[in-house]
């Protein structure tokens, strides 16, 4: 009976123990919000700096006139495509008579001068001193031929079209239908296909001894993001204020850009190979004392979530990097913390199938809610319409 008892006896601390357990088990705070959960990656990470652009002609093609004639008709404009032997612009035949006029009164006169230097060559064989005279005479026909050839040069001029002499794209024109064009003006800037720059809106550089010309970045058109590609930063222009540049890039291969579309631009400066990354987000600061620390939160199999002080390295806008304590890759942790999320806290998971049904849901009822606005709108302004003709009559 002793025994018993003895043996009871020593069981009720690790009964106590147990039921203590359980109630620390059960007694865990717990919230209801989801999270995104990532892991940490161990990867090598390629700093950025992200700034605006558009592009723009590098090299220009100007085809001109050396006579003012009047515009007909353009059939391109600004930052359109163009093939070789495209007519760009039509001139107008208003000069043509006076063109066929100068040309009938200079061969008339050239026809009378070489009959002259015929009588003046046959006088001089006979000795007759009229050397000064035939010398005289020859420069004037010289004269008379180059001023003809030159009207002929723009008669042909009057009867041909601006064509274009490449596939490529039309950057300025400087001429307007019925118009005039201005010899001391090029008609049309030209640019050919894939002889495309880059160009950024200003950026500030200071302190930034990464960036320099050969850095390799990325084009994204921002009308398809996630379709990027590959540039060279190849000029550095100030632009007259302080620390002020924009930046030049050269396509690394043929694309189907077009002269003024709007880009972001990724321009890659520093790499950190083989480290620790999570999601910028992820990363929470706090003051401790007088110092600002900086956690992650850990989340385990059972959702439990534990804080972890971390430090912090570089970071390229979207990842960071961390060191610390026991950090090893594929450890999952929360990717949206928010102020209510603590240590030793127990919370939901929350898929990315999920979060993607929930924007897509959102989205419907943003589209929904509009139509209903739009429609609204529209009523009002029929009423709008019926009571002022109401005040008319």
């Amino acid at each position: 009976m002793k025994n018993s008892k003895d043996n009871v006896i020593w069981l009720l601390p690790s009964i106590f123990i147990l039921v203590i357990l359980l109630m620390i088990g059960t007694c865990t705070p717990r919230i209801n919000d989801k999270f995104l959960v990532e892991k940490v990656r161990r990867e090598n990470l390629e700093i950025f700096e992200k700034m605006r652009g558009k592009a723009e002609a590098k090299d220009l093609i100007a085809i001109g006139i050396d006579i003012q004639m009047g515009i007909d008709e353009i059939y391109f404009k600004e930052g359109e495509k163009v093939r070789k032997g495209d007519v760009i612009i039509k001139f107008s035949d208003y000069k043509q008579t006076d063109v066929d006029n100068q040309m009938k009164d200079k061969k008339r006169i050239l026809a009378a001068k070489k009959s002259q230097l015929r009588f003046l060559e046959e006088q001089y064989k006979h000795g007759m001193n009229v050397k000064n005279q035939l010398q005289q005479i020859k420069g004037e026909i010289k004269a008379i031929e180059d001023e003809l050839s030159m009207i002929e040069k723009n008669d042909v001029l009057l009867q041909r079209n601006v064509v274009s002499p490449i596939d490529g794209y039309v950057v300025k024109i400087n001429v307007i239908k019925g118009g005039t064009g201005d010899k001391n003006i090029p008609l049309v800037l030209l640019a050919k296909n894939n002889d495309i720059k880059i160009v950024s809106d200003p950026v500030r550089l200071s302190g930034n001894e990464y960036i320099n010309i050969g850095n390799l970045a990325e084009i994204e058109n921002i009308a398809e993001k996630g379709k990027k590609a590959p540039a060279t930063l190849y000029k550095i222009n100030d632009t007259g204020v302080k620390e002020l540049k924009t930046l030049e890039f050269l396509m690394n291969r043929a694309t189907d850009f077009k002269l003024n579309e709007i880009f972001d631009i990724y321009l890659y400066y520093q790499k950190r190979e083989n480290v620790l990354t999570v999601p910028v987000s992820s990363v929470v600061q706090k003051k401790k004392g007088n110092e600002n620390k900086f956690f992650i939160y850990l989340i385990n199999d059972e959702d439990r979530v534990t804080e972890k002080e971390i430090y912090l390295g570089v970071s390229n806008g979207k990842k960071i990097e961390i060191y610390g304590k026991d950090l090893k890759e594929g450890m999952e942790i929360i990717k949206n913390p928010n102020n209510r999320i603590q240590n030793n806290i127990i919370v939901r998971r929350r898929s990315l199938k999920e979060e993607k049904r929930e924007k897509e849901e959102k989205l419907e009822k943003l589209k929904s809610e509009n139509e209903k606005k739009e429609k609204e709108i529209e009523k009002n302004k029929r009423e709008i319409i019926i009571l002022e003709k109401g005040e008319e009559r």
